[in-house]
């Protein structure tokens, strides 16, 4: 029989676990156990069982772990932007097993995002424990889902239905971009004492560096460097679109076909894991450009306006070695391009939802949640984008209806909870009572009714 009090591990991600903490205080009063399970010990809590992963001591000489971490090497964002090897992964699977051996949650709320956390999912899955991880959704905006294990497969929500009408005006103000998702938004009102929070936010990571955390936190001689590249490789973005502009006017009006594809960031979950092993967005455009350029096809590629460490040298080669690659200006508002474009190619963006509610094809890489969307065309190679635009001109191409968009959403809606995460450091001002009572419910809802269904 199901007990009502469930012992509950939290897994660290630095300020992720600020908030978790919030919550966890809450569900503890309740008469949950609380675990936490910490890799950097700078963000370990201050209450609840807490349980330190120690660094590694005997990495001298080590550069690479084993052939069967591969999987991790290829979503860990140390290796893909930071420069970090795997040689410590033996390490923190060992600790991981044993931890999770030893504690015997009956569920574990994290992120899936840094590699400790994924270690964790990945015990977790073969000890058959529940793992969800919170995630503010893009459409419906301003709701909580909780995604199983590294999946995008949302598990739970409030059950709340949405009717026709307002699925189908909600529906209408997302095509005409009066809804955005929280993550695209610029803070309405920056804390007045927002620089010391920078500050301390700078030497809390350096801190943490100090101490031994180099497998997440790169040094800050490579933080520079990166920065440094990243400055350089959007400028020289920027006079390259610059030169581009008549191609780009002269492709809208034009007949000539092309696809779109929508920079993501990078560092970030969404693509690095969700998105593996389709997460090398220079290969991508590369692949795909390619293939079109066999059929006289373009491929205009839009960087995210907060472009992070997508945005490199490689890239930049890429696009600019490439004739039918068409760049546009960082500060290009979609709007001025969803409309024109005949079809979209995407892994894990928010454009391929808008597709889906806008009726418009989109050809999507991987074989997680989206890909199964409907109206999506899955493929399996960048290459195969070109079959997919030549079905589009024949006339051929699957769309998703009306209908289908609109029982897309009320599922989404369904699934996910009226809560939301917040950045402890970027806006802090988030964390109401209102919102912490929120958050609460939603973790508590899946405590009760998930953790073990």
């Amino acid at each position: 029989m199901k007990r009502d009090f469930l012992k509950l591990l939290f897994v660290e991600n630095r300020y992720a676990t600020w908030v978790y903490a919030a919550v966890a205080q809450q569900l503890e009063k309740q008469g949950h156990e609380i675990h936490w399970l910490v890799q950097n010990p700078v963000f370990k809590p201050a209450f609840g069982c807490v349980h330190i992963m120690p660094f590694p001591s005997n990495l001298t000489g080590k550069i690479n772990a084993p052939d069967k971490y591969e999987w991790l090497a290829r979503t860990d964002r140390g290796v893909l932007h930071f420069g970090a090897t795997s040689a410590h992964y033996p390490h923190y699977d060992e600790q991981v097993r044993e931890h999770l051996q030893r504690i015997k949650p009956d569920v574990i709320f994290g992120e899936a995002t840094e590699f400790h956390e994924l270690l964790v999912i990945r015990h977790a899955r073969a000890m058959g424990i529940r793992y969800f991880s919170p995630n503010t959704t893009r459409y419906p905006a301003d709701r909580l889902a909780f995604f199983t294990y590294d999946t995008l497969e949302p598990m739970g929500g409030d059950g709340t239905i949405l009717s026709d009408s307002d699925a189908d005006q909600m529906l209408e103000d997302i095509r005409h971009r009066k809804v955005v998702p929280s993550y695209m938004r610029p803070n309405e009102s920056a804390p007045r004492n927002l620089p010391l929070i920078k500050l301390a936010d700078k030497i809390r990571i350096t801190w943490g560096w100090l101490r031994g955390e180099r497998y997440i936190t790169p040094s800050p001689l490579r933080k520079l460097t990166l920065n440094a590249a990243q400055k350089k490789a959007r400028t020289q973005w920027e006079e390259h679109a610059a030169a581009q502009i008549g191609q780009w006017t002269e492709l809208k009006t034009s007949k000539t076909p092309w696809v779109l594809y929508a920079l993501q960031m990078q560092p970030e979950g969404n693509i690095d894991v969700w998105g593996s092993p389709w997460n090398d967005q220079a290969e991508i455009i590369r692949r795909a450009a390619a293939s079109l350029a066999a059929v006289g096809a373009s491929l205009v590629v839009k960087p995210n306006p907060k472009s992070k460490y997508e945005m490199n040298e490689r890239l930049y080669q890429v696009v600019r070695s490439t004739p039918n690659v068409v760049t546009l200006p960082h500060a290009t508002p979609m709007a001025e391009v969803f409309h024109f474009a005949p079809l979209v190619l995407s892994v894990t963006g928010t454009i391929l939802m808008e597709c889906i509610f806008s009726g418009k094809p989109v050809a999507c890489l991987g074989e997680h949640a989206m890909a199964q969307y409907p109206g999506v065309t899955q493929i399996n190679g960048p290459e195969l984008v070109v079959g997919v635009l030549q079905s589009i001109e024949r006339g051929g191409s699957a769309v998703a209806t009306v209908e289908q968009a609109r029982s897309l959403l009320k599922q989404l809606h369904s699934s996910s909870y009226s809560a939301a995460v917040w950045d402890p450091v970027a806006k802090p001002h988030f964390e109401t009572q209102g919102s912490l009572q929120a958050l609460t419910y939603a973790f508590g809802h899946m405590v009760l009714h998930h953790a073990r269904s």
